[in-house]
């Protein structure tokens, strides 16, 4: 058991050896040791946590180790403290600035030609968009008054039934007096 939490040390030696290489190379980014230290309390208790409900040996031990990393890590946490600095990030309005990005590709169509061309182009979206909104404010008041058709109907179909339904009603009451009148006649019939 001890090999494997060993290599696993190595292991875990290795990864933070290489990501702090990788720090070093960007100059961008910066590693945060608090958020690193949280994350490995966090994945030592889940460890623990996987070893107590296999019932291996060095869950308890586990879990102390990494409960106290956690408490230590939520302690200094406890003072740090975050400036309101607010820094724009100028690149994205002027992209210019940023020399290491490929500038970003500009619609030639809508720059060719003057302002009143430029205008003119605009104004035919905008009538296209129009006759699109009009096209669809018609297709909605359509539908509406097929649904309120479809309502009516609905209302007429309903009545309908009901009005069936009390006929059916009146003959099967009509057909029920009926046999039992011919009741009386059968038993007269088989008398003779």
């Amino acid at each position: 058991m001890y090999c494997i939490l060993k290599n696993n040390y190595y292991f875990c030696m290795l990864f933070f050896l290489k990501t702090m290489e990788n720090i070093n190379n960007t100059t961008e980014k910066k590693f945060d040791f608090i958020n690193f230290f949280y994350g490995l309390g966090a994945a030592i208790i889940l460890v623990a946590a996987m070893f107590k409900f296999l019932g291996w040996n060095l869950g308890d031990v586990l879990f102390i180790i990494g409960l106290t990393t956690e408490a230590i890590i939520f302690l200094i946490s406890a003072f740090d403290w975050k400036y309101n600095k607010k820094e724009y990030e100028w690149d994205k309005v002027f992209p210019q600035l940023n020399k290491n990005e490929i500038p970003i590709s500009i619609d030639v169509e809508l720059l060719e030609g003057t302002q009143e061309q430029q205008i003119r182009k605009i104004i035919e979206s905008l009538t296209t968009l129009h006759s699109s909104v009009v096209s669809l404010n018609t297709a909605t008041r359509k539908l509406n008054e097929s649904i309120a058709k479809i309502d009516k109907n609905f209302d007429v179909i309903s009545e309908t039934t009901s009005l069936y339904e009390k006929e059916l009603n009146t003959l099967k009451d009509k057909i029920a007096r009926a046999n039992y009148s011919l009741r009386d006649f059968d038993n007269f019939a088989v008398k003779d």
